[in-house]
Order: C-alpha cells, then sequence, then structure tokens
C-alpha cells in the first residue's frame, strides 16, 4: 500500500470533519460570549463544553486517518515464485536474526519481535479486558479473528515530543473544566458541594493520568534513545525478551512471614487477555490503586450526568436569555 492511497482515502470525509469541528468550534464561542455578558450557564452546558476539547484534540489526532470503510489486504512479497508467508518470516528471523523468537505470536504476528516497551497499552487493555468479561464494550468490540480486520481500541502509541505543548494545553483546559462551575447555582447547597467535590477529584484524576502516560512516554524516549545507540545491546534485550516469553517461568518458592507473602503478591503479575500474552501481564501494585481511583472517578462522572439534568428544575432566569446569535462578541457595535 502506497502512502498516496492512505491520502486519497483521507480526503472523502474531509468537508464532514471540518462541519463537526466548526459545530463545537462555534457552541464554545457561544458560550464565551454568554460569559462576557453576565448571563448564567447550565451544569449540562458546562458538561458539554468539556467534550469540546476532547473533540478537537481528537479531530487534531484523527485528521490523518484514512476513511476506510472495508479491510485492505496487503500481500506479502513474491520470493522465488511463491509468496511468503508469516509463518516463513518468522522462521527466517528465528535461524538469523532472533534465535529465541517464540513459535506462537500475539496480536500480530511481527509485534512480538521487539518487546512492548510503552506499558499504556497494556494498562488499558486490563481495563478493557474486564469490560469485556462483564459484556460491557464502551470502547469497541473485542477482537476474536485471528488475525485483525480492524485496529483494536486498546492500541496505544506514544506521542512525538513536538505534540507536548498542545497536548498540555487540551488535558488542562479539560481537567478543568468543571471546576468553572465552583459557584453556580445549584438547587441545593448539598449539590453545589458534591460538585464541587467531583469537580476537583475530577481535575486531579486527569492530571494524575497525563503524568502517569507522560512518564510511561518518556521512558519509551529513553529506551528508544538507547536501542539506536547500543545496537548490540537491543539486540541483546530482544533476545532477552523473547527467552522470557518463550520459557515459562517457574514457581517461586513459598514465602515466610506475612509481610513477605504480602510484598510478594504485590510485586506479582496479572494478566487478562484472551490469548495470555505475556506482554500484556501488569504488576499487581499498579492495577489495586488505579482501579480504586478509578471506580471513583466513573462515579463523579456519573454525577456530572445526573446532575445536569436534575439541576434544571430550579435555574435562575439568566439561562433562557441569549447574546448575539450570529456574531458574538460584536453585538454591542450594532446597538
Amino acid at each position: 500500500m502506497e502512502s498516496m492511497d492512505i491520502s486519497e482515502r483521507n480526503t472523502v470525509d474531509t468537508l464532514s470533519r471540518l462541519i463537526t469541528l466548526w459545530q463545537a468550534v462555534w457552541f464554545f464561542i457561544t458560550e464565551m460570549d454568554r460569559v462576557k455578558n453576565g448571563l448564567p450557564i447550565t451544569a449540562l452546558e458546562l458538561t458539554a463544553l468539556s467534550f469540546t476539547f476532547a473533540m478537537v484534540a481528537t479531530f487534531i489526532c484523527w485528521y490523518p486517518k484514512p476513511a476506510i470503510s472495508y479491510p485492505r489486504y496487503i500481500e506479502t512479497k513474491i520470493c522465488n515464485g511463491q509468496q511468503v508467508t508469516l509463518d516463513a518470516i518468522r522462521s527466517y528471523a528465528r535461524s538469523n536474526t532472533h534465535p529465541h523468537l517464540p513459535t506462537s505470536w500475539h496480536r500480530t504476528p511481527l509485534d512480538d519481535i521487539t518487546p512492548r516497551i510503552f506499558r499504556i497499552d497494556a494498562y488499558w487493555c486490563f481495563y478493557k479486558r474486564l469490560g469485556d468479561m462483564m459484556h460491557l464494550h464502551p470502547y469497541g468490540r473485542p477482537i476474536k479473528q485471528e488475525l485483525w480486520d480492524r485496529f483494536p481500541s486498546d492500541l496505544w502509541r506514544p506521542m512525538e515530543l513536538m505534540y507536548y505543548p498542545l497536548g498540555g494545553i487540551f488535558i488542562v483546559g479539560f481537567s478543568a473544566s468543571f471546576m468553572i462551575g465552583w459557584n453556580f447555582h445549584f438547587p441545593s447547597p448539598a449539590e453545589q458541594l458534591i460538585w464541587r467535590l467531583a469537580a476537583s477529584y475530577h481535575m486531579f484524576f486527569s492530571l494524575y493520568g497525563a503524568f502517569h502516560w507522560l512518564y510511561e512516554d518518556q521512558k519509551w524516549h529513553r529506551a528508544q534513545k538507547r536501542m539506536q545507540n547500543a545496537p548490540l545491546a537491543r539486540q541483546i534485550a530482544d533476545d532477552e525478551a523473547q527467552r522470557q516469553q518463550g520459557e515459562p517461568k517457574e514457581a517461586p518458592s513459598r514465602p515466610r512471614g506475612l509481610v513477605i507473602r504480602l510484598m510478594t503478591l504485590l510485586r506479582s503479575q496479572v494478566n487478562n487477555s484472551a490469548d495470555k500474552d505475556p506482554s500484556m501481564a501488569v504488576p499487581l501494585f499498579v492495577i489495586i490503586p488505579n482501579v480504586l481511583i478509578s471506580a471513583l472517578y466513573a462515579w463523579c462522572r456519573m454525577y456530572f450526568y445526573v446532575e445536569d439534568f436534575v439541576s434544571l428544575r430550579e435555574q435562575p432566569k439568566g439561562i433562557y436569555l441569549t447574546g448575539n446569535r450570529f456574531l458574538p462578541f460584536i453585538g454591542e457595535m450594532w446597538k
């Protein structure tokens, strides 16, 4: 597949993308016009406003994404009059460059040749797998075919350093969006207090997730530099990772003492992937606190959605007033 094919497919729905982006930007402009004119904003509008940050960020990240409505298969090369199979490619790698490459593979046939270092996708895959086990698929149906017919939603890739400032702007805006409603009118003081607590935790959780992702991303970039500067070290790391994947782990001896047992349990790894991919194992001491704080965050988000509609039972009259419907911010010029 040539790059021109991908570029041509990307231009199919450019107009619809721009229209959707303009709707989000126009909504943001009109809401800022209400703030400028001193008009109140409902909690429902504030929630919708927070989604504009995520929507614009998604638009930027997905702009090069081609519009592919059906799978496009890429054939392997022809060698000696026969088409090279994936098994032949892996056998060649096992014989020449990766002697410890296991016979079985996970995710994609060539994915485990290089060890997986970016751990964010492993954590996300763990959480998504929990939803799949409960038959909840908010982030897409699980792929049950051995060869992927689409890209799964748990496939994460690190970000280039040049996009850090832009990503920081969006994550700060999104994390602080619900704090704007700190002094909003609520039907009862209890609802206002819960909103403030939920908004504060939303900001903490979003920034915590951003710094956690930033830490893992920086770890990935440092590992890439080490591999580029030391090809031999990279080969040794590859062989060691493949040896760990190919060889079964010995059961540790039974620890003595309650503290030692507890530390051993926390250092153990959990693997709930469908095919038991060794690279998808995650440490228990990371999963337990993340599950707890994620559950609390889900409760806060649920409260936002419920309060958006419950708070409509008592609102100030100003929410029914509008500014300039066509040209926000310049309505006073025509008075």
